[in-house]
């Protein structure tokens, strides 16, 4: 296992470590470019498998992709906690025996009890999606030990962070501070982070923030919230939880929705912050950037990166947030 300062770094120590000579990567279609980006800077010729509307593998157009590419690694992910993947468990084990690598991307299921791969290779995660620290990844490899570890931080990234992090807290908190000026500070931290190149070791402040995680009561926390709010969800004509309903295992990383229309996803984030809730897109679409393309992606894909929000479900919040959450959906929803 080795922590490092991102999950883009984490999947980098994995390709590394991999050492492929052929480079053909099978990545996810619903996915962002931080995933991707690794994999075509160190040459890899990379194409995408398409996802349904309920987030599992579309198995046929899978196994199509897979003749037609014959990958040497596969990048899959369960989303925002649920498990999406066991479907497909029997197929990724007979292409890990033909040898293609498999790299599981364990960040949405974190703190979920669903299973992981057996068939896996390698599993990446990004720690920052989970909690307040300024920065966060952890590669695991199942073939060997890592060789070259991170052992240098990015002090400067750390220390842009952290001054972002502390003067939003002063803003919210204490009323200290310019509006424009915190957003400007947490902007050029993330644009720092977005742009850090090679594998960097995790900063102490972070190690310091994980190793005094209460991951019992995150857990608790978070499935108490979205069992609350999704009820409320479910009974919305506008908007549609993508998971209904919330297995035993599932410790959710948001309470993803779709909107029914299009048009609707915009005036909903911007409902919702006009409110103090803050609901990200979680993924914008790639296409276009950085050279990237969604040319051939299914038109469920298309679909999903046009309507999909994130509601938050944190342990930062409890039932009382999560009411009040669901009253202004509710306003939005009979608009």
């Amino acid at each position: 296992m080795a922590f490092t300062s991102t999950g883009r770094g984490a999947i980098l120590l994995a390709i590394a470590h991999m050492n492929q000579q052929r480079k053909v990567a099978l990545l996810p279609s619903f996915t962002c470019s931080s995933v991707i980006l690794p994999f075509v800077e160190n040459g890899y010729q990379v194409d995408y498998y398409d996802i349904e509307k309920d987030l599992t593998i579309s198995k046929e157009r899978f196994l199509e992709k897979v003749e037609k590419m014959r990958p040497s690694v596969i990048l899959v992910q369960n989303y925002y906690g649920f498990d999406t993947l066991t479907p497909m468990e029997e197929v990724f084990g007979e292409l890990h025996k033909q040898g293609v690598i498999i790299i599981e991307d364990v960040t949405h299921s974190l703190y979920s009890g669903i299973p992981r791969l057996t068939a896996a290779d390698y599993y990446v995660t990004s720690l920052r999606k989970w909690f307040g620290i300024p920065e966060g990844g952890m590669a695991l490899s199942l073939k060997g030990p890592f060789q070259d570890k991170p052992t240098h931080i990015d002090g400067e990234l750390e220390r842009a962070k952290l001054d972002a992090l502390y003067g939003k807290y002063r803003y919210i908190m204490e009323g200290i501070g310019e509006k424009p000026e915190v957003l400007g500070k947490c902007r050029d931290a993330e644009t720092m982070l977005e742009n850090q190149g090679g594998i960097h070791a995790l900063g102490d402040c972070s190690k310091a923030i994980l190793a005094n995680v209460a991951v019992a009561a995150l857990q608790k926390q978070r499935r108490e919230n979205y069992g609350f709010l999704v009820q409320k969800v479910n009974a919305l004509q506008s908007i549609e939880a993508v998971f209904a309903t919330m297995p035993d295992a599932v410790v959710p990383l948001f309470l993803p929705v779709f909107t029914v229309a299009e048009s609707d996803r915009k005036l909903l984030q911007d409902f919702l912050s006009a409110r103090s809730v803050y609901a990200p897109i979680l993924w914008p679409s790639f296409d276009g950037e950085k050279g990237l393309s969604l040319e051939n992606a299914s038109q469920s894909v298309k679909w999903i990166y046009k309507h999909i929000l994130c509601i938050p479900v944190d342990q930062r919040y409890g039932l009382e947030d999560m009411a009040y959450i669901a009253d202004v959906l509710t306003d939005f929803d009979g608009r």
